[in-house]
């Protein structure tokens, strides 16, 4: 029986009455509607104490005491032991999870196995100890982050320097409304139309600095008799609970004791999203009236400027970024002059305040909840992972090997096979065989058998063989053949090492590859180097008897390596050439493992300096961008985006990997989970190369679209990436992973 999968929406839900709550349905509703029958959406609503006894819409499944720390673990191992669920969304403020600093979230996100995507509502400059270390766990645990501003994801990842590479930023969502002039809603509201409305909204408390404003306005009504300033929300569940209604109480003797009774209006009651929308479309002037500078984000200052509203806004952190000339004014926090004077020259100008009624309207329409939800599912999509399916890898290997080619998902015989690709699938197939379970030998010795068809009688390879005759094809005659010969020799390595294969099978492993030995000082490409240095480490590693000998080669390479890029290294350009090609990261992977095994540290210098410029030159932002294939990146050139193919994330995921396992530095980590997000969707086309059908993976991105052929190199690329990244747990291991297809 399959499991329909379900995403689970964690935080406050309405009817509690909370901007967190209100945010949360509005991102289910717009996903749901997104996913539509395929995937579930549910909630695990936060309740504030046993008392709370709302009537949750059915979507609720899971009700939790935010102060009861245990029912936070329990909720984790819940969603561990149930494999619908493939996803958690979380909503995070620090108040409203139970302990010093919502510090009890820690409890759950820490036990729980499932991916986990976080929105920080707040990010604060100067954080207390104990918030720092909470956050600092929080985005320890977190697959992704997401944060509502640029200026909190700059902030995030200065004081967090672990939560780059999985920071994203996505504006708070507004709903859709017809743009509209105020006329029609200030009849339907039964306000004079001849009134200039002013607006404010959302739950009250002293944050909101409602009385700067009051205080500006008896100086505009002398100017502008017609205003009429609207103050709509009640207070605060948490304030009223804990003071009553005593800030609305002093707004109100503010308005009188300044006479504005005529000018001031107080709706106290929670609005519906409907009533909002409309009292939004009568206004002329919203006002975003908040004192706290750190403020990340105001969903009221969002919602009014996606409903077509010009704004007044102080300057917080959102307000800033989203604010403009063409659709209002800034102004200082606490200051009613600057207030009085930025609304003075709004409603003296009918012409421009309508100019930016427009414009505020067409610059939120990315902001709709149905393009907010749509980045929230493929951030969630791109961190899940999908099962290791081996469908396409059987479909494309007849009896003899692993085909070169495929037109959509056939293969495409009559392009005969490669040793290049059967290399990587027998790497596969032996990563893979670590358990009876997973018993690939049969696969493994046809792999080796075409490997072994492949090599001549001195040792040296050949790398095409035709289909009908299972012969060389002329094309061997026209390439160079090193990159493939030593790749295979980094297959029959990886085999010898592997103690879950069989002697048989690692015996023939080893007689290809003494046969091959000799040879191998020949093999001086700088790919060629890098793959016998990864080969001769695995075997000496494996065969102490190799070892003294092996050693020996792989300093000669390695050094070859390192004089290659101090020849190539000028000024900024750290590489072992003049250009970057394909491939690249095996080359300073390939010098990090030698200074592993020799303890050189000439290697791990130079290993880490051309992986940190590889880095720097494909990594932009989240974002991975291989150097494209139309033409090579040399120094001092423009570098070629398009075409982008799998064997180069691939390449950086393993070279992130051995990286991380002789630094321990996490960075690598979060390069690697974007790296491998590349075939997930996270690419320049937005577009996933990985066929969730079949386990094929498609065969590149150019500029306008996917190359849907999903030939052999695309496919053991993939394989290869998804099963390093699933080795050193990097998706802490989402429930998806299992089952293997073989």
């Amino acid at each position: 029986m399959i499991t329909q999968p379900t995403v689970v929406f964690m935080g406050t839900y309405p009817p509690r009455e909370c901007g967190i709550a209100t945010f949360n349905q509005d991102l289910l509703n717009s996903s749901q509607k997104l996913l539509g029958k395929d995937v579930q959406c549910k909630v695990a609503a936060m309740n504030f104490s046993p008392l709370d006894k709302f009537i949750y819409p059915s979507e609720v499944k899971w009700e939790i005491n935010q102060n009861a720390i245990a029912e936070y673990k329990n909720l984790a191992q819940i969603f561990n032991n149930d494999a619908g669920i493939s996803g958690v969304m979380i909503q995070h403020e620090y108040g409203i999870y139970g302990g010093n600093d919502g510090e009890y979230i820690l409890s759950f996100i820490e036990a729980c196995e499932k991916p986990i995507l976080i929105t920080l509502h707040t990010v604060l400059p100067n954080p207390s100890d104990n918030m720092k270390s909470v956050t600092g766990r929080l985005i320890n645990r977190a697959n992704i982050i997401v944060v509502l501003t640029q200026s909190s994801k700059s902030l995030l990842e200065t004081l967090y320097p672990k939560s780059k590479g999985k920071v994203y930023v996505i504006s708070h969502g507004v709903h859709y409304a017809a743009f509209s002039t105020t006329k029609a809603a200030k009849q339907k509201l039964k306000l004079k139309s001849n009134l200039s409305i002013m607006s404010t909204f959302g739950l009250l408390s002293r944050g909101k600095g409602i009385e700067y404003v009051i205080q500006a306005l008896p100086e505009l009504v002398k100017r502008h008799p017609n205003i009429l300033y609207l103050v709509l929300g009640q207070t605060h569940p948490v304030v009223q609970q804990n003071e009553g209604e005593s800030y609305r109480k002093e707004l109100v003797s503010l308005v009188a004791e300044l006479q504005l009774e005529n000018h001031v209006r107080f709706y106290n009651q929670y609005l519906t999203l409907k009533d909002l929308i409309q009292f939004l479309k009568a206004t002329d002037i919203y006002i975003s009236t908040s004192i706290n500078v750190n403020q990340a984000v105001s969903g009221t200052l969002s919602y009014a400027l996606g409903t077509g509203r010009a704004v007044v806004s102080t300057e917080f952190a959102q307000a800033k970024e989203i604010v403009n000339e063409d659709t209002g004014i800034l102004v200082p926090i606490m200051d009613s002059d600057a207030y009085t004077k930025a609304l003075n020259n709004l409603l003296s100008d009918k012409l421009e305040l309508e100019n930016k009624h427009k414009n505020a309207y067409m610059q939120t329409r990315s902001m709709l909840w149905s393009n907010v939800a749509l980045q929230y599912s493929n951030l969630l999509k791109q961190n899940i992972l999908p099962e290791i399916n081996f469908t396409h890898l059987n479909n494309m290997t007849d009896g003899f090997g692993l085909f070169q080619f495929a037109k959509l998902d056939k293969p495409s015989k009559e392009y005969g096979y490669t040793l290049d690709d059967n290399a990587r699938a027998l790497v596969i197939c032996s990563w893979m065989n670590t358990s009876l379970l997973n018993n690939l030998e049969i696969q493994m010795k046809k792999y080796l058998t075409f490997i072994k068809k492949c090599q001549s009688q001195d040792g040296s390879f050949i790398n095409y063989l035709d289909y009908l005759h299972k012969k060389a094809t002329p094309q061997n005659k026209s390439e160079d053949l090193d990159d493939s010969s030593s790749r295979a020799i980094w297959a029959v390595g990886e085999v010898m090492s592997n103690k879950n294969n069989s002697l048989v099978i690692r015996n023939m492993a080893k007689e290809i590859f003494i046969k091959a030995l000799p040879l191998t000082p020949e093999l001086r490409h700088v790919r060629s180097s890098a793959f016998i240095i990864k080969s001769f480490a695995l075997v000496s590693t494996a065969y102490p008897k190799f070892r003294k000998e092996l050693l020996i080669k792989i300093i000669d390479h390695a050094d070859s390596l390192v004089t290659q890029y101090s020849k190539n290294s000028i000024k900024s350009w750290n590489w072992f050439a003049d250009y970057l090609g394909y491939n690249n990261a095996v080359i300073p992977e390939a010098l990090l493992i030698a200074s592993k095994i020799t303890g050189r540290k000439i290697y791990l210098e130079k290993g880490i300096a051309a992986l940190t410029f590889l880095i720097n030159k494909t990594f932009s932002s989240n974002r991975y961008i291989p150097i494209g294939h139309s033409y090579w990146y040399k120094n001092n050139q423009k570098r070629s985006n398009f075409d982008q193919q799998p064997e180069d994330p691939a390449a950086m995921i393993l070279a992130l990997s051995t990286a991380y396992k002789i630094t321990h530095d996490d960075n690598y980590l979060n390069l690697m989970a974007i790296s491998f997000s590349w075939f997930l969707g996270n690419n320049s086309l937005n577009l996933p190369l990985y066929n969730y059908q079949n386990g094929g993976c498609y065969d590149g991105i150019h500029p306008d679209r996917i190359n849907l052929n999903q030939g052999a190199e695309s496919l053991v690329s993939y394989l290869l990436s998804r099963i390093v990244v699933s080795e050193l747990n990097l998706y802490n291991n989402s429930g998806l992973i299992g089952n293997e297809n073989n």
